[in-house]
């Protein structure tokens, strides 16, 4: 594809992530002009060592100076070729079928969006895939040129660039040296294919994240709805190449690329379970991948394809943007029982809409089932922390702290899940359960509830998938919303009443299975009794109005 290199007259204020480990190098020489400790000094190294970028005198690289066009063009064929002349550089550009051999300034400053234009050419050369990024959180987006836009998506799905801040793709400043030279540090761990990768972290749900990056599996071949063989220690497991949790059933094995964003690492885990306990998993073990079949899982991942937007703009109420609401379902009173995305954790930034919405539904007793008591209190301290009515109820002894994982069948959920209970059943009402986005264990939570009110499994159904429908837009009804339900809250349901996977609900009585399960887990016939009173005893408060 050719395109003709303008210079385009915008303001453009890119910073650039980075792997630290990108790109083996000698040890090398640092100009004097350049300090340790700058964003680009290890990138200003590495390029200078390996004849990528040469200094502009003896011993200064000018890393704020400006970028010509000369030294754009020659750093990508330095990398390919080794170093030459511009002459031959250009050759190869037109060998490549990227420049056409138009007039060319060699001194002229570039702007950064030709900057970009040159980096995306390249990578599209070298077959670097991505489900690309999107400019909707980017507040001005809109202003770039239409030519500009599909450059920019696919640069930030890739993950090599970003807007400062996660705000600003701005336009017009001259692109300067030690940008390319941070470019030129990042490419080559993303340029690279790999199956293999180590364990480097393993968090508190039990998921584990590589030291491999999702574009490092998609450039060996692989792609997502792809069904894969993951390999770690003695196991050998089939789970799909995937770019969420949800895209596959509760306790199903996935690997994950999140969002399908190249520079982020692979994660491997169990919706709602716990791959680390499960399979022995631990920092520092190696972990293959082998393809088992191809496109095997495409079309089941297509139809779970979720996109939620964070802006409060694109929601048409407050209520549907927190997915807050009121769930009265069975033998429920209304006013008794509430749900929610995080009031306090502003992650997604519908904390401070949370919060309101709890203070005027005359909230008295909150269970946080996601946060600890130091991540909870650690919101207190953020600068956009802006949720005064949860904090006061924190304080006056009214929030319990759960800290509880995805594990639903897990002994330690259930330990959690009875201390929360009981906590509510010591305390009034109106009560809101909350996890972050208010839809995986609060919406377990959910369920159980409304099955021990007596609630049908449609009844519980609908309030569960009302999440999706207030983030996702998923339809009503729809082959995604049944997809959704089925591998979600209606497995769950199978869980608490003890059937197999995919067992038909019509007869079960859910109340009598609810109450067995909350038996199960340490309740006792009377703190039951106590907790169906309390759920459905009417409370005088402040009713929140129906999502629409």
């Amino acid at each position: 594809m050719k395109r003709s290199f303008r210079i385009i007259s915008w303001l453009l204020v890119l910073t650039f992530t980075f792997s630290l480990g990108a790109g083996a190098f000698a040890e090398g020489h640092l100009p004097s002009d350049v300090k340790k400790g700058k964003w680009y000094t290890d990138a200003v190294e590495y390029v200078f060592t390996n004849k990528v970028m040469e200094n502009v005198s003896e011993n200064e690289f000018d890393p704020n100076g400006k970028l010509t066009r000369a030294v754009l063009y020659q750093s990508f064929y330095n990398i390919e070729k080794g170093p030459g002349t511009l002459e031959e550089a250009l050759d190869w550009w037109k060998e490549i079928g990227i420049y056409d051999g138009e007039e060319f300034n060699e001194e002229e400053a570039v702007s950064r969006l030709e900057m970009f234009e040159i980096l995306y050419k390249y990578m599209k050369y070298k077959g670097v895939s991505t489900l690309g990024g999107s400019l909707e959180y980017y507040s001005d987006g809109e202003k770039l040129p239409e030519t500009a836009i599909p450059v920019m998506e696919y640069l930030l799905g890739t993950g090599i660039v970003k807007g400062k801040d996660g705000v600003l793709i701005d336009a017009d400043a001259i692109a300067k040296r030690s940008e390319l030279a941070r470019i030129h540090y990042d490419l080559p761990k993303l340029l690279t294919a790999s199956t293999s990768g180590v364990v480097t972290v393993v968090d508190k749900y039990g998921n584990i994240t590589l030291d491999l990056l999702v574009q490092n599996l998609l450039n060996a071949g692989f792609e997502f709805g792809d069904n894969l063989i993951v390999k770690i220690g003695e196991h050998e497991i089939e789970a799909p190449f995937v770019t969420a949790y949800s895209d596959v059933d509760n306790g199903s094995e996935l690997v994950r690329g999140p969002n399908g964003t190249g520079s982020r690492n692979i994660i491997v885990a169990i919706n709602m379970g716990n791959f680390a306990e499960t399979y022995k998993a631990k920092e520092g073990d190696q972990i293959s991948f082998e393809l088992k079949e191809k496109a095997g899982y495409l079309t089941e991942w297509e139809i779970r394809q979720l996109d939620r937007s964070d802006n409060r703009e694109d929601y048409a109420s407050d209520v549907i943007f927190a997915n807050f609401r009121n769930v009265s379902t069975g033998n429920i009173a209304k006013g008794v029982y509430y749900r929610s995305s995080s009031p306090v954790n502003n992650e997604l930034g519908r904390a401070a809409y949370a919060d309101a919405l709890a203070k005027e539904a005359g909230i008295k007793t909150v269970v946080n089932l996601a946060d600890s008591k130091e991540e909870l209190e650690s919101y207190f301290e953020k600068e956009d922390f802006n949720s005064p009515y949860y904090k006061s109820l924190y304080e006056e002894g009214n929030v319990i702290f759960l800290d509880m994982g995805v594990d639903f069948k897990s002994d330690e959920f259930k330990q959690k899940l009875k201390t929360g209970l009981e906590f509510m059943i010591k305390k009034d009402g109106p009560y809101l359960v909350h996890c972050n986005e208010g839809k995986d264990r609060a919406g377990f939570v959910a369920g159980l509830l409304e099955a021990l009110m007596g609630s049908t499994v449609d009844e519980i159904k609908e309030d569960y998938m009302t999440t999706y429908i207030n983030y996702f837009g998923v339809e009503y009804g729809s082959e995604q919303y049944e997809k959704i339900a089925e591998s979600n809250i209606l497995e769950s349901l199978r869980d608490i009443a003890g059937l197999e996977k995919g067992a038909d609900l019509t007869d079960v009585d859910l109340e009598k299975a609810a109450e067995e399960y909350l038996l199960g887990i340490g309740l006792t016939e009377e703190q039951i009794k106590t907790l169906k009173e309390k759920l459905s005893t009417d409370i005088v408060a402040i009713s929140i109005p129906e999502a629409a």
